[in-house]
């Protein structure tokens, strides 16, 4: 998700420069009014700069996703919530895959347990059940924010000059935590989409249920025989020579 730019707002600046002008202006020295335009602008302009940067804006939600989460059964403050939510993991895994191209160790780590292809069948199992989303909330509200920040503090530390034992212990322990998280996050996973494997295998025996009788009709012999000659007759009109 792109973060908005922060914008100038250019008209409070030139209002409080003119503000600052009028106040010159009033002890008729022209010197004192440009004085106070100058910094009266530009205090506001400083204003401006250190302003907080706007929240990221979630995307339009298309109309096909629309439809999917009101046949989900999800209000429109349960969406935006929703929407909101998965933008921010969407954001996590992204930052995470960046590091991982980075750093070898994390690479390999992310590879040795399918981490990536986890999170990403994680992340799209969620938004296809979103009622189900409290059943993921270890993954979206734990794991994935301490696998990111650990991640991100491995990589911090990777890059000092100067290495001591401490520091070495350290990125060991971390490395090690990062594999027991992705762990977690694969068992957690096979645990969230079970419930989908069950409904599957209940469809098939059923499936089974209604194929197994017509399969046995269909298999059982024909006692009938068919008389060629009779049926020559019939359309002919004579005996068939």
């Amino acid at each position: 998700m792109k973060k908005p730019e922060k914008r100038i707002r250019w008209l409070r600046v030139g209002l409080w420069a003119a503000g600052g002008a009028v106040l010159g202006l009033l002890t008729g020295r022209v010197w004192i009014a440009a004085f106070l335009l100058v910094v009266f602008g530009g205090a506001r302009l400083i204003g401006e700069l250190s302003r907080p940067e706007p929240e990221p804006e979630t995307p339009p939600i298309s109309p096909d996703m629309a439809a999917h989460y009101s046949e989900a059964g999800l209000s429109e403050n349960e969406i935006n919530l929703f929407r909101d939510t998965m933008d921010q993991a969407a954001d996590q895994i992204h930052d995470f895959e960046a590091i991982a191209d980075r750093v070898p160790k994390i690479k390999a780590i992310a590879l040795n347990a399918d981490l990536l292809d986890i999170m990403h069948a994680y992340f799209k199992a969620i938004v296809q059940t979103p009622k189900k989303l409290g059943a993921a909330g270890h993954f979206i509200y734990e794991q994935l924010p301490n696998l990111l920040r650990i991640a991100q503090k491995y990589e911090t530390i990777s890059h000092h000059e100067v290495k001591t034992q401490d520091t070495y212990d350290v990125l060991t322990t971390a490395a090690n935590t990062l594999a027991d998280l992705a762990a977690t996050i694969k068992d957690g996973y096979a645990e969230f989409v079970e419930s989908d494997i069950d409904d599957l295998e209940a469809d098939l025996n059923l499936a089974k249920q209604q194929i197994k009788p017509r399969l046995t009709e269909s298999t059982q012999p024909l006692n009938r025989q068919v008389n060629l000659n009779a049926t020559i007759k019939e359309e002919t009109g004579h005996e068939h020579e």
